[in-house]
């Protein structure tokens, strides 16, 4: 048996592979920027301001329509499935190189800022708003809260948090999996949290 014909062979293929691999990868990079020179175009139609390098892997989807009430820095990344809730009293921010991965809800009538470099995992709500819960009326006939919400530069959220109106997530802090975050707790920078209520688990050295 010939080796060196089969070791040959397998270096074929593999190149082969990697060139499919590579063209793959380009075009999807190149479909995502479409995806989001449209969506940038929609917004600015409404009035609101997108830097550039916008990339979206699919529409995200508005339950109300926006009016000058959406900040976009430049190369920030949208995932499939995100739902913009923004009240037209309300502000959504997201800044320079922020990642929103998928099935993501945002929801507020005040604001909510999103720092640079911040990610922010699959499958997570984050709501500046909430309902008033006096028991003379239905909850839903009643008013409703608003605080902002702050997630600060080099930020995590893991997959499955809530976070909730006038949390402050500070810069480079991250949150676990499936976790709460609420207002009524002060979080210090750099460090992980988790839980419910949320407990620091270590500092980030």
């Amino acid at each position: 048996m010939d080796c060196s014909a089969c070791c040959n062979a397998g270096r074929k293929k593999s190149g082969a592979i990697s060139t499919f691999v590579y063209i793959e990868t380009a075009w999807r990079n190149n479909l995502f920027r479409w995806r989001g020179f449209w969506f940038k175009l929609y917004l600015q139609l409404h009035g609101c301001k997108v830097g550039k390098g916008l990339k979206c892997l699919s529409r995200p989807r508005f339950r109300e329509v926006p009016y000058r009430n959406i900040e976009i820095g430049d190369y920030v990344t949208i995932g499939r499935w995100v739902t913009f809730e923004i009240g037209r009293e309300g502000k959504l921010i997201l800044d320079d190189r922020a990642l929103l991965a998928d099935n993501i809800i945002l929801s507020t009538h005040s604001e909510i800022y999103i720092g640079k470099w911040t990610a922010i995992a699959e499958n997570v709500s984050i709501r500046g708003t909430f309902h008033d819960m006096a028991k003379n009326t239905e909850y839903r006939k009643q008013g409703s809260g608003t605080k902002p919400i702050r997630i600060e530069e080099d930020a995590g959220i893991g997959a499955g948090c809530v976070v909730l109106m006038g949390s402050v997530v500070p810069k480079g802090t991250f949150i676990g999996s499936n976790s709460t975050v609420t207002g009524s707790k002060k979080l210090e920078p750099y460090s992980l949290y988790a839980g419910h209520p949320l407990k620091l688990i270590r500092k980030r050295t």
